[in-house]
């Protein structure tokens, strides 16, 4: 109470109709009085701890003492040290408060002090500082080597488990959950960077990956997979390629409050890894540092290094590689890669149809050398199956896509008709759909869907130097085939363009012009 009254005035009401007066606590027929203490699952216990041990923990002078929650830290010379602990214990004592020895430990104690330590009756666990750890990251670089080994082995463990469940679902789990996000914390207070576990980690992520998705990685599709989603990649992220980032961003975030928790007689050196770090993000293409608030920020240390990578690809790649890197990188092309893997909205893909997504966006061999039934030789990218004209999938593919607009429109409340026999363009050609209501204006929206291949040998020469293109092209070919129905003043037509490469929507003008539901 005096805690909070002290540093959170405001809360003392609120604390003091919950604390005020003991609760009766039922454990069967007996009842236990709760009258000491915080709550336990109270979501306010660990702030009124915090503020009741803020007052213990700052009256010790020049030693170096930090907390969080219940772990407390003290640095010192041994001699000062163990005055530091008795003048805590006696301190919490008068709070109802006792110090747990067997949940101590003295990091990096010299043998010559031990018995000091003993003398004063400290019986702490001894940690050698190479397995010595301070809220979970390692205290050195050997502690760094056995912490990445440790995850190795736990990726090598966790591999077969993964491979029972579908592609799409065990994708999905390696890259928000089990790869690189299980790591983030480690790499951010720990040198990772300079570390030769870094190699071994890699590979195992890369050979976890390649059997989930049953694609073959060179070097140059790995480089690809491990960018982010917004950069062409898979986003199951290379540590190599992130560690200096995520480290260099955590070191800028917190300067201000290492030097708040140093004591004031500890003058703050520059940290001796920053220069070690700012030499690897150099040579991950690194040029400019980030300034100010942005240099917290592990994305603009993280974003020239994924520029870097992708330029490369992009230097040595071949005109349909060069398409297909532009492609796969374009804005919301990657969108697909972040949904849910739900059945129930249809929203997972099958083994075949994940493996054949990835393998076309990174360029790694689908199938085997054979000859199409239309006589063209096809080589192991499968590319000739997207633009081949005796494809069955085409058609079929053309029909779904109008399907789902169709749903789309139904479910904004919008009455649609597919194929409308009454809108002929003078071949007999008709458009894909039409609304039965009017949509704006008292004008009846029209549409007509195509689905361009990038890496189609017609569409090369402009889509290796601009993404999108293929689909821009189709759109205005579209317009062109319609500008009949496009002069009627009581329709407004509109042309839809996906290229199957990227799955880029090339979005039409005059849908926004009434409902964005829809």
């Amino acid at each position: 109470m005096e805690a909070v009254a002290t540093h959170s005035p405001g809360l003392l009401p609120l604390i003091s109709y919950s604390y005020g007066t003991p609760s009766s606590l039922w454990l069967g027929e007996e009842i236990l009085t709760s009258d000491e203490g915080v709550q336990q699952g109270d979501p306010l216990g660990p702030l009124l701890f915090s503020l009741t041990l803020h007052l213990l923990l700052s009256g010790h002078g020049d030693a170096f003492v930090c907390g969080y929650l219940d772990d407390v830290g003290m640095g010192d010379k041994v001699s000062d040290l163990v005055s530091h602990v008795h003048t805590l214990e006696k301190e919490a004592k008068t709070l109802g408060l006792s110090l747990n020895h067997s949940k101590c430990e003295v990091i990096a104690l010299a043998p010559a002090d031990s018995p000091c330590l003993d003398e004063a009756g400290l019986r702490f666990t001894v940690t050698p500082l190479a397995s010595s750890k301070f809220l979970g990251s390692p205290l050195c670089a050997a502690g760094v080597e056995e912490a990445l080994t440790d995850f190795c082995l736990t990726l090598r463990t966790l591999s077969p488990r993964l491979l029972r469940l579908s592609s799409h679902e065990a994708y999905y789990l390696l890259k928000t959950c089990f790869a690189t996000p299980k790591l983030q914390y480690l790499i951010r207070t720990s040198p990772v960077f300079c570390s030769q576990g870094q190699a071994a980690l890699s590979e195992q992520i890369r050979l976890i990956l390649s059997a989930i998705l049953n694609l073959r990685l060179d070097d140059n599709a790995w480089a690809q997979a491990s960018l982010p989603v917004r950069w062409g990649g898979v986003g199951v992220r290379d540590i190599r390629s992130l560690a200096a980032s995520a480290f260099l961003s955590s070191l800028f975030a917190t300067s201000s409050l290492v030097r708040s928790l140093l004591p004031s007689s500890h003058s703050s050196p520059p940290d001796p890894l920053l220069q070690v770090a700012l030499a690897e993000w150099a040579s991950l293409g690194g040029s400019t540092q980030p300034t100010g608030a942005e240099a917290a920020r592990q994305r603009a240390w993280d974003e020239p290094a994924c520029v870097a990578t992708h330029s490369r690809l992009l230097l040595h790649a071949d005109g349909p590689s060069r398409a297909r890197l532009l492609a796969v990188s374009a804005p919301d092309a990657g969108s697909w890669l972040n949904a849910l893997p739900v059945r129930n909205l249809g929203l997972a893909l099958s083994s075949r149809e994940i493996r054949n997504a990835t393998g076309l966006r990174l360029g790694a061999p689908l199938v085997r050398c054979h000859t199409c039934v239309c006589g063209v030789e096809v080589d192991a990218l499968g590319h000739h199956g997207l633009s081949c004209r005796r494809s069955s999938g085409r058609l079929r593919r053309h029909a779904q896509a109008n399907d789902i607009i169709a749903r789309a429109l139904r479910a904004a409340d919008v009455q649609v008709q597919l194929e409308p026999p009454r809108l002929l363009r003078d071949n007999g050609k008709r458009p894909d759909g039409s609304t039965l209501d009017p949509w704006s204006m008292g004008r009846h929206l029209v549409w007509d869907f195509t689905c361009p291949d990038t890496l189609a040998p017609s569409h090369l020469a402009h889509s290796s130097t601009s993404a999108g293109s293929a689909a821009a092209r189709a759109e205005q070919l579209k317009r062109f085939r319609y500008s009949e129905l496009i002069r009627r003043d009581d329709i407004l037509f509109v042309s839809m363009a996906i290229e199957d490469a990227i799955f880029r929507r090339s979005l039409p003008v005059g849908l926004d012009e009434r409902r964005t539901d829809a």
